[in-house]
């Protein structure tokens, strides 16, 4: 017996042996880059890997891998993945004034190198008139810049506050300084600051701004947390309301040097406010608002080649919406007479075709999930209609991190938000992460308190991906977005591939991602793999891949 025992032993752990070898590959994790979603929902299912099984990824915007790409694979082996998944930050072009770069690239890769040349009479830092910055992981090498040299820096005029000096110019290295009257402050928060001449003119520019203080008066219905009677500049107020009654905006204010954003918010009754209004299968709402109260009304049309059953006009009553339409396809009816009887779904007859009425394939969903320290604002029920949504609102001393309503689709939720807890005051959390191609929509403070918040915009032309707002929780932010970058038209790509713009896109030179971008083959010519002459081509992180044509045989 006991020999049986030791056998099953030694099998069972030589097969957990040779199971180790035979799928050596975890879940990648790749800094600045993913996998295809569905790998991260089914994780226990897909991993460990095989040998030999090879995995695509890709990097987020502003980065590519090494050759480059915005897109690269791996190979599971003994050792695990093959190479190991990396994704470099991308250098954009800097800006330089009074100065011109060799190079007419937009993007740069790791370790690429870019010249530049200053204008007559201005020198780069090094004190020539030629200069090189070279891509890192980390972003150029240094910034270039070509400055005029000067010896001395005229003193600026100064309102609402006084210089130390009766000097109206300084030499270079000298040092500036200056007091603000009372009420007023530096650009750093200070009564007094420091301004130093440079080759390139002063450090800083002395200015006082008026010192803003911001109070707050009781809400009905509803508090606040901390309560003061005077708020200083960059305090976080937190607020909550009764029950049944929600924020009509963010639930988080911040106090700056104009006052508070974004406004106080009110709490309303929800009893009279609808969440968003449900969004049948082909259909596109016409007034969009940001709430919806009693008596509030939508209108709702169909999509093109899409009919509409039922009112196109729906309604808020003691917090539901009235019965929505339904868009039913123009081909999914019949055109006249009755058709004959059918077979495997489809008969034809005097060269008229017949389809049967389409089935009606949407799934409910069943009741929303429940999130931690959070509540779903409204009745809950047993079944949603697909296209329905509900509402989320956090406890007492949580904020939203996420979007507050969740859709049914085709029998699932869309991603539910997560409710943040209010930590320790002492968990603060530093200025918050910059990011590529975008910037804060208010200037950054050094220090934020649990529980503030921040937006970000995007460069113009570049798509926001993820949420436009992060929060301070436990000392660290949560993740910012991204910037996607936009395509940019070139000329000598087009001319090189013989190819123009079709003329619903003239005078365009940046396209958005995911935006499509008609091109036609020059006259004479003709694709060089499908012989047509139109193409439409879709824009991806930057990318567009021009169609190629070449001229027709005579």
């Amino acid at each position: 017996m006991r020999l049986k025992s030791w056998i099953f032993f030694l099998v069972t752990m030589s097969s957990g042996k040779l199971f180790a070898e035979d799928k050596p590959c975890d879940l990648p994790h790749i800094e600045n880059g993913k996998i295809a979603q569905y790998y991260y929902n089914f994780k226990s299912y897909y991993f460990p890997m095989h040998k030999g099984i090879r995995l695509s990824y890709s990097c987020v915007a502003g980065y590519t891998t090494e050759t480059g790409s915005q897109d690269g694979r791996i190979t599971c082996t003994v050792k695990g993945w093959s190479p190991m998944p990396q994704c470099y930050k991308k250098c954009n072009k800097p800006l330089l004034e009074n100065g011109i770069f060799y190079s007419t690239e937009v993007y740069f890769k790791l370790q690429e190198k870019l010249q530049y040349e200053c204008n007559p009479g201005y020198y780069t830092p090094s004190g020539g008139t030629e200069g090189t910055v070279q891509c890192h992981p980390g972003g150029w090498s240094s910034q270039p810049s070509c400055t005029k040299k000067i010896e001395s820096c005229q003193v600026p005029n100064l309102h609402h506050g006084y210089y130390f000096t009766t000097q109206k110019e300084l030499q270079v290295n000298e040092t500036l300084l200056y007091k603000c009257d009372e009420g007023y402050h530096t650009a750093g928060g200070n009564t007094t600051e420091e301004a130093v001449c440079l080759t390139r003119g002063w450090s800083l520019t002395p200015n006082c701004t008026k010192t803003t203080y911001c109070s707050l008066s009781a809400i009905e219905h509803g508090g606040f947390y901390p309560v003061k009677k005077i708020y200083d500049e960059g305090d976080v107020v937190h607020f909550f309301c009764e029950e049944n009654y929600s924020f009509s905006e963010s639930d988080l204010i911040q106090c700056y040097y104009f006052g508070w954003y974004p406004d106080p918010p009110v709490c309303e009754d929800i009893r009279n406010k609808c969440p968003p209004p449900p969004r049948p299968p082909h259909t596109y709402i016409i007034t969009v608002l940001r709430t919806y109260h009693n008596g509030d009304k939508v209108h709702i049309q169909c999509q093109s080649n899409f009919e509409m059953r039922g009112t196109e006009e729906i309604q808020c009553e003691k917090g539901k919406w009235t019965s929505p339409p339904v868009c039913i396809g123009t081909m999914d009816k019949w055109e006249s007479e009755p058709p004959p009887s059918l077979e495997a779904n489809t008969a034809i007859r005097a060269n008229k075709t017949y389809h049967r009425e389409a089935m009606n394939t949407q799934q409910n969903c069943t009741s929303p999930p429940v999130i931690r320290n959070g509540i779903l604002l409204g009745p809950l029920l047993t079944s949603y209609k697909n296209g329905s949504s509900v509402e989320y609102s956090c406890q007492h001393y949580h904020f939203l991190n996420g979007p507050s309503t969740v859709y049914c689709e085709q029998g699932n939720w869309t991603q539910q938000p997560t409710c943040l807890g209010k930590s320790s005051p002492m968990e603060k959390c530093g200025s918050p992460p910059s990011i590529e191609n975008g910037a804060l929509t208010l200037p950054p403070l050094t220090e934020y308190d649990s529980g503030s918040s921040v937006q970000y915009s995007c460069s113009d032309y570049h798509s926001l991906q993820g949420s436009e707002r992060i929060y301070c929780s436990e000392g660290q932010w949560t993740s910012p977005p991204v910037c996607i970058e936009p395509c940019t038209l070139s000329k000598n790509e087009m001319e090189k591939n013989n190819v123009v713009l079709e003329r619903f896109y003239a005078n365009q030179v940046y396209f958005y991602h995911g935006d499509f971008v008609g091109f036609s083959c020059k006259q004479n010519h003709s694709g060089v793999e499908s012989g047509t002459t139109l193409f439409r081509v879709q824009c991806k992180r930057g990318q567009l891949m021009y169609p190629r044509c070449v001229e027709r045989r005579k």
